[in-house]
């Protein structure tokens, strides 16, 4: 194609902000990050926790992770890269994954946090994909909705035959709160690949509650025959059922293995197995001290061995596990931490070589009556979670993201990439610098954001609440109980005067700043606490600002209207206390003297920005909780008259909200964050849109919701997937025009009632045209050219934003005919541009990668006169994440259409006809 001989070159659909209204406007939710966590200490990159690790049997470097509350991803090059598969899913919480052996393109993952604890989710039920993770069914949602999956085998030659084992699932930020309905767990089966269910195993009991227990813990397979298999069964209590199982007849019928463990008074609580790949006879077992007040509770009751586990009584060896004690004796290697962090499994070559998780890695060799143990941690971060072994190559799973050793544990390897699985329970957004944002983790602290999809670690453990200081925002900052007033070099402690010892929620402490003044902050355990010198203190202290409560605060807001930071409310953990002062804690007001407001978790509070007498109130839990008084979201518009009157103005979702929050700029547009997803209204909460999948935002568990009306800038803070922010889009179709005699371009726009407009020229000879509304490192919505030279045929990457500012970037090489753009990782990483360059002597074009810093690489060869290029991640009848290609014939002018997948097949599907010169897809890439 000579590209000189056309007027109009380039055509591109997009979406971005304009001010002119000339399309609808759309939004779009963009992730953000952490992608990776830097600057973690010991630990290297870090993402988020992760549950469960399969490898793919056929492939070593084809992995399977599912995150706490992050979903499944997937990688083919061993960790380098990572692509998301299950966004849109029903549960983002996973619990196991496996690969059916015989045909590894089908995968099982049993959704639900299999950890007990706050911010741990249950699941929806069973997913299962037939091609490799592309697209996913949901299975046995009546069977498991509720309970979270422990583990998950496939018989090696049938992959219709499944076992798993599943247990008690939680709910989010409510650590009393249960699913509505939990159906029994335990040991299950089905023949028919997911969809039927039956349950083996021991008998049910009934906890205290009336619940049936009994869950499965943990599930092993002979790997020489896939009849021979055992089961652990243990809640955290004492019960009846907890034990060691086995069956020889895959799975049908279970027998109580009796071993040291069954007469001790501390008692059986979670178990965990682990078989010898090498010689199946040989049998770790692995339990936790029960909670029932003997012993040491949530400890590690023992570590035994057998080497004849087939036998009809086997006989067991006690491993010695006082060298992994550390500060806890008696507690083992999982310290008191063995209800959520135990796990075992052996070497693939030796069989006396076992790997115990806690909140440390240990490694025990000759591990029988005389074993020897080290920590091999060193390079990871902390609180192991799960393991599997791709060769000779041990993954580990943890609270950081995925790690892996090929020495043993002395040398380790973060696969933290482009992982974004960090689990935000709240964030703040600088008040002038839309690319500044700062966030509080769950186990990896404190991290930064500076305009990149990597973020830097401030302060580790559990992040909380945080904010900026308005007069010093690129310096002063509030974390929580540490502030810094250097830009996060260096932090002092601001907890002065706040009894600790008083009950707190167990997630993070409310914290708020008022809008006002940036001295003054309150927050609550039991009581609420008011600082007023939180900046400028030398020795910064807070003071009680209520009565002690019988039940921990939960929720905060200031009224932002108040500028003297005189007005605020609080809820508390059980919903009994709802309280507003408009005197600074002088005096407080019963704001549901007539309980309107059901006695659920109160997760959120916001006031309107313009009108103090408006107040949101945003409930965990479920309407199940409260009979007779459901709804989550509830106002009022007169909060401060003594009195207030209620409306349930809730969304039509019957699960836990986690936030809330009211424009400044449209107090009409109200977002609130639940279990899954976003809802948003724009009439004052009468009527709700649900945001979710179709508008970038996973089915994740939004916990904050920050918004500047300075910047405009709406970011949600989740719980497994990391940050999104929105952006407001404008759709439309742009272009670039060529003067065949001049050469020089200018970029406009076609409306879609075929009204054409030249928008601005931007000079000579552009040639290929895309767009991204993520900010690259450029900026958010922009345009992105090939611009190439006639005579030399030198090719020169750059931006045009959307007020006509154009900007080489950096030089490319020679002959680019086309450029598109992917945010996915299609294999070669994260947010690249992908062109076709095409010999001029020889016509072949060839496929490549442009990313942001200027790394220009071909992939491979496509073929002839391959002249336009276009990706779609969604399936138009070929397959997912394709590109698509015009093909000209030079002599005909005839050309053809065709798909280019990532891993270099190059199809012609169908001619379209002469001399066509751009191609798109209908929605963008």
């Amino acid at each position: 194609m000579k590209r000189e001989e056309h007027i109009c070159t380039v055509l591109i659909l997009a979406s971005l902000s304009l001010g002119e209204r000339a399309w609808a406007q759309t939004e779009q939710w963009v992730n953000i990050g952490p992608a990776p966590i830097q600057g973690v200490p010991v630990a290297g990159p870090a993402s988020g926790r992760i549950a469960s690790i399969a490898v793919d049997p056929g492939n070593s470097n084809h992995w399977l992770i599912g995150a706490a509350d992050g979903g499944v991803w997937t990688t083919f090059n061993a960790g380098t890269t990572w692509i998301p598969l299950t966004d849109d899913q029903a549960s983002l919480a996973m619990g196991a994954i496996a690969f059916a052996p015989s045909n590894p393109k089908i995968v099982y993952a049993g959704t639900g946090d299999r950890i007990r604890g706050v911010g741990a989710y249950a699941g929806a039920g069973l997913l299962r994909s037939t091609d490799g993770g592309t697209t996913w069914q949901l299975l046995a949602a009546s069977r498991f909705a509720g309970t979270s999956f422990s583990d998950i085998v496939v018989d090696p030659t049938n992959p219709a035959v499944v076992l798993a084992t599943t247990g008690q699932g939680d709910v989010g930020v409510d650590p009393t709160l249960k699913p509505p309905s939990v159906p029994p767990r335990g040991i299950f089966k089905s023949t028919d690949g997911g969809v039927t269910w039956s349950q083996k195993g021991p008998t049910l009991s009934v906890d205290l509650s009336g619940f049936l227990i009994g869950d499965g813990t943990d599930l092993e397979v002979d790997p020489t025959n896939f009849t021979r298999m055992y089961a652990g069964i243990g809640v955290l209590f004492s019960a009846a059922t907890n034990g060691i199982y086995r069956s020889t007849d895959a799975g049908e019928t279970w027998t109580l293995i009796s071993g040291p463990w069954t007469f001790l008074p501390a008692g059986v609580g979670r178990v965990a197995l682990a078989i010898a790949p090498t010689n199946p006879n040989i049998l770790y077992v692995s339990i936790q001290d029960a909670f029932n007040s003997i012993g040491n509770d949530g400890g590690l009751l023992g570590l035994w061995r057998t080497d004849n586990a087939w036998a009809v009584t086997p006989t067991w060896t006690t491993i010695a596990t006082g060298a992994t004690d550390g500060t806890l004796p008696g507690f083992g290697y999982c310290g008191n931490r063995c209800r959520d962090l135990l796990d075992i499994i052996v070497d693939p070559t030796d069989p006396t070589v076992l790997y115990a998780s806690g909140i440390t890695l240990w490694k025990c060799t000759n591990c029988g009556a005389f074993p020897t143990w080290t920590d091999v941690r060193d390079g990871i971060h902390v609180d192991q979670r799960t393991e599997a072994w791709a060769g000779n190559r041990l993954i580990v799973g943890n609270d950081g993201g995925v790690y892996s050793t090929m020495d043993g544990g002395m040398t380790w390897t973060s696969h933290n990439t482009n992982l974004s699985v960090t689990q935000f329970n709240a964030g703040c957004l600088h008040p002038t610098d839309v690319t500044f944002v700062i966030g509080g983790s769950e186990d990896n602290g404190v991290e930064k954001r500076s305009g990149l999809i990597a973020w830097q670690a401030l302060l580790s453990g559990d992040g909380g609440h945080c904010a900026f200081s308005s007069s010093a925002p690129n310096t002063n900052w509030a974390l929580g109980f540490d502030r810094t007033l250097d830009g996060g070099a260096s932090s002092q402690p601001v907890s002065a005067g706040i009894d600790f010892s008083q009950a707190k929620v167990p997630i993070a402490f409310p914290f708020e700043k008022c809008p006002g003044n940036d001295d003054v902050f309150i927050t609550g355990n039991s009581t609420l606490w008011r600082i007023a010198n939180y900046f400028s203190g030398a020795t910064p202290s807070w003071s009680a600002n209520s009565s002690l409560l019988d039940e921990p605060i939960s929720a905060l807001a200031f009224a932002p209207q108040d500028i003297t930071c005189n007005t605020y409310a609080f809820g508390t953990q059980f919903g009994t206390h709802l309280r507003i002062t408009s005197n600074g804690g002088a005096t407080w007001v019963d704001l549901d003297a007539g309980n309107a407001v059901p006695n659920r978790y109160v997760t959120g509070l916001a006031f309107d920005p313009t009108n103090s007498n408006t107040l949101y109130v945003t409930l965990s839990g479920f309407d199940e909780n409260t009979p007779g008084q459901g709804g989550h979201v509830f106002k009022t518009a007169n909060a401060l008259s003594g009195s207030p009157v209620w409306s349930n103005v809730s969304p039509p979702a019957n699960l836990p909200h986690n936030a809330i929050a009211v424009d400044g700029s449209d107090p009409n547009t109200v977002y609130v964050g639940t279990d899954l997803g976003l809802w948003k209204s724009t009439d004052g909460a009468g009527t709700w849109t649900h945001i979710g999948p179709q508008s970038g935002m996973p089915n994740v568990a939004v916990y904050d919701i920050k918004i500047n009306d300075a910047t405009s800038r709406v970011l949600a803070f989740t719980h497994g997937r990391g940050a999104f922010v929105l952006f407001r889009l404008m759709r439309g179709i742009y272009y670039l025009r060529n003067d065949p005699t001049t050469g020089f371009s200018t970029f406009g726009s076609i409306s879609t009632s075929g009204a054409v407009t030249d928008r601005f020229g931007v000079g000579n000879h552009f040639d290929a045209l895309t767009f991204a509304t993520a900010d690259l490192g450029y900026g958010p919505n922009l345009f992105y050219y090939l611009r190439q030279d006639p005579t030399t045929g030198f090719s020169t990457f750059g931006t045009i934003s959307t007020s006509g500012a154009v900007t080489d970037r950096f030089d490319v090489g020679k002959r680019f005919e086309a450029l598109t753009f992917a945010i996915a990782n299609l294999g070669f990483g994260r947010n690249l541009f992908y062109y076709l360059r095409r010999d001029p002597t020889s016509g072949f074009s060839t496929f490549g990668t442009i990313s942001v810093s200027g790394a220009v690489t071909d992939r491979f060869g496509v073929g002839n006169h391959c002249d336009a290029l276009t990706f779609a991640t969604a399936n138009l009848g070929f397959g997912r994440n394709l590109f698509y290609y015009l093909r000209g014939d030079p002599v005909t002018g005839f050309s053809t259409l065709g798909t280019i997948s990532a891993g270099g097949a190059v199809t012609d599907r169908f001619g379209v006809g002469n001399h066509f010169d751009a191609l798109t897809v209908a929605g963008g890439p």
